[in-house]
């Protein structure tokens, strides 16, 4: 039988998993440190890219999931709408999946990795967004091309 939609552009990988991001560890993230490494090397080169936020999903021992969401195209001003629909959506995936799990935030974009406006109005959409859903936020994060810093939550 003839498989109609075998030569689509749009099938990436019909094989298997998606494994186009890199493999996230077992271990559970202990430290800022070890939740700023696992960032670093799941981001990567995106860093240095146009604004835009990671989610990394982490079970009730924070471990990671096997469960990353980027979104792009964010704007540089927060907006509480988009805030309040990613969380409801990542608090749904916890509650089915890893109840008692948390997350983590990464603002990303090429001249972060630190404290600006970008950074502030996000963390602030997110955590009214995550306080409203009774979702545990375990770290956020900035990262730039050049620097990254976990930021006071």
């Amino acid at each position: 039988m003839h498989d109609a939609w075998a030569d689509e552009p749009w099938i990436v990988d019909v094989h298997g998993p998606d494994d186009d991001l890199p493999r996230l560890p077992a271990d559970v993230l202990q430290s800022h440190g070890d939740v700023l490494a696992v960032l670093l090397h799941l981001v990567g080169p995106e860093r240095a890219g146009p604004p835009a936020l990671w989610f990394l999903l982490l079970d009730d021992e924070d471990r990671c999931l096997p469960l990353v969401l980027p979104v792009n195209d964010v704007p540089l001003r927060a907006d509480p709408a988009v805030a309040a629909q990613v969380m409801t959506g990542l608090a749904s995936v916890l509650d089915r999946e890893a109840p008692g799990g948390s997350l983590v935030v990464a603002c990303v974009r090429a001249g972060g990795g630190d404290r600006g406006a970008f950074e502030t109005s996000w963390a602030a959409a997110l955590r009214e967004a995550a306080d409203d859903r009774g979702l545990r936020v375990r770290a956020v994060a900035a990262l730039g091309a050049n620097r990254a810093r976990i930021l006071e939550w």
